[in-house]
C-alpha cells in the first residue's frame, strides 16, 4: 500500500509517500481501505512535534478518513466487510489502509460521499458539541466564531446557524467572511482590521455575545472574551495561531464568565450519551442537506503541499486527500 511518511520532525514540506506492506488487523480491530483522508491543522502540529500526544517518527500522519471495511479481525463480528465507514485516529490516515479499533469506526451518514464523509466527523462533532455540550447555546443566542472560514470554523457556523443562533463571524479578510456568510452567518467582522471587541458589542446591541467558540487562540481570544456579555460562555477549541493565549481571570471574575475547552479525543470517555445525541442531530442535519465545506481535494502525491497550504492557513473550509486518484508515474517507472 502507499502510504505518507514522516521521517523527521519539521514542515510539512518533510513528508514523503512510500510503498509500505498491506496491514493486517488485530482482535478488536479492523482493516479499512481508505478512499479519502481529510487535512487538519492538528496533523500539522503532529508532524512537527507540537501537539500534546506525540508520534515517534517514522509514521504515516493523518487523522480522518472514510473508506470501506477489507477485513475483521478477531472477536470483531461487525460492519460486514464492504461497509462504507467513517473514523478518526491519532496518526496513519494518510494511507491506503488503516487499522483502528471497531469502536473508532462509524456509519457513514447517509447522502454524504466519501470526500465529504472524510471531513465530516472531526470539524462537525468539535462543532456540535463546542456549540451545544460544552457551550449551552441555543435558538435566538449571539455566538461568535473565530476562524469562520477555517474547517472548524466554517462547520461551527453551519451548525449553529442551522440551530437558530445569529452568528458572528470573525474572520482575517473579508473574502473568508464572504464564505462565512454563505453558511449563515448573521454579521462578520474582520478581526486584522476591526477592533473585534468593540464590533463584538456593535453587532449584539451593545450587549455582547452569550458565547464565543474559538479554533484559533493567539491575540484574538483576549479580544473575543471581551466582547462577552455578562454570564457569557466562552469555549477554546484549539490554537490555529500558534499561539496558546494567556486570558487575565480577573475579565472572567468580573463578568461572571465560563470558560471552558473541548477536546474531540476523549469526548466519547466522559459523554457517552452527548455523543449519541450529536451523532443524531448531525446526522439529521445531513438528511436536511448540510455538506462540510470542501474547498481542496488532492491525490496523496500531493500531501506535503496539503498539509503546507493548512499550515499556512491558505484555505477556507477542509482540504481532503483522494486516496483513490490515479498514481502518478515518474520517468523511470516509479510512483509519484
Amino acid at each position: 500500500m502507499r502510504a505518507a511518511r514522516c521521517t523527521e520532525y519539521g514542515p510539512p514540506g518533510g513528508l514523503t509517500v512510500a510503498e509500505l506492506d498491506d496491514l493486517r488487523p488485530g482482535p478488536g480491530e479492523v482493516l479499512v481501505r481508505v478512499h479519502a483522508a481529510a487535512v487538519n491543522f492538528p496533523d500539522v502540529l503532529i508532524v512537527a512535534n507540537r501537539y500534546q500526544v506525540p508520534a515517534p517518527p517514522p509514521f504515516t500522519p493523518g487523522s480522518e478518513f472514510a473508506g470501506v471495511v477489507a477485513a475483521l479481525g478477531a472477536g470483531v463480528t461487525g460492519p460486514p466487510v464492504g461497509s462504507p465507514v467513517a473514523g478518526a485516529v491519532l496518526t496513519g490516515a494518510f494511507a491506503e489502509q488503516v487499522v483502528v479499533p471497531v469502536a473508532s469506526l462509524r456509519q457513514v451518514p447517509d447522502g454524504l460521499d466519501m470526500v465529504h464523509a472524510a471531513a465530516f466527523h472531526v470539524t462537525y462533532a468539535t462543532a456540535y458539541h463546542s456549540l451545544v455540550t460544552v457551550g449551552r447555546g441555543t435558538a435566538g443566542e449571539w455566538a461568535a466564531v473565530l476562524g469562520a472560514a477555517g474547517g472548524v470554523g466554517s462547520a461551527a457556523v453551519d451548525v449553529a446557524t442551522r440551530l437558530g443562533m445569529r452568528v458572528v463571524a470573525a474572520a482575517s479578510s473579508e473574502e473568508r467572511l464572504t464564505v462565512a456568510r454563505k453558511l449563515g452567518a448573521a454579521a462578520g467582522v474582520d478581526y486584522v482590521r476591526e477592533d473585534l471587541k468593540l464590533r463584538l458589542r456593535e453587532l449584539t446591541s451593545g450587549e455582547g455575545a452569550h458565547l464565543v467558540i474559538d479554533p484559533v487562540g493567539g491575540r484574538h481570544a483576549e479580544a473575543a472574551l471581551r466582547g462577552l456579555r455578562r454570564g457569557g460562555r466562552f469555549v477554546t477549541v484549539g490554537y490555529a495561531d500558534g499561539e496558546i493565549p494567556r486570558i487575565p481571570l480577573n475579565l472572567v471574575l468580573l463578568k461572571d464568565l465560563v470558560v471552558r475547552g473541548f477536546e474531540i479525543r476523549t469526548v466519547r470517555q466522559y459523554a457517552p450519551d452527548a455523543v449519541a445525541a450529536a451523532d443524531r442531530a448531525l446526522a439529521r442535519m445531513v438528511r436536511e442537506g448540510m455538506r462540510p465545506l470542501v474547498s481542496r481535494v488532492h491525490p496523496l502525491a500531493d500531501v506535503a503541499a496539503a498539509l503546507t497550504d493548512v499550515a499556512e492557513r491558505r484555505t477556507t473550509g477542509k482540504v481532503v486527500l483522494d486516496l483513490t486518484a490515479p498514481v502518478r508515474r515518474s520517468a523511470t517507472g516509479g510512483a509519484a
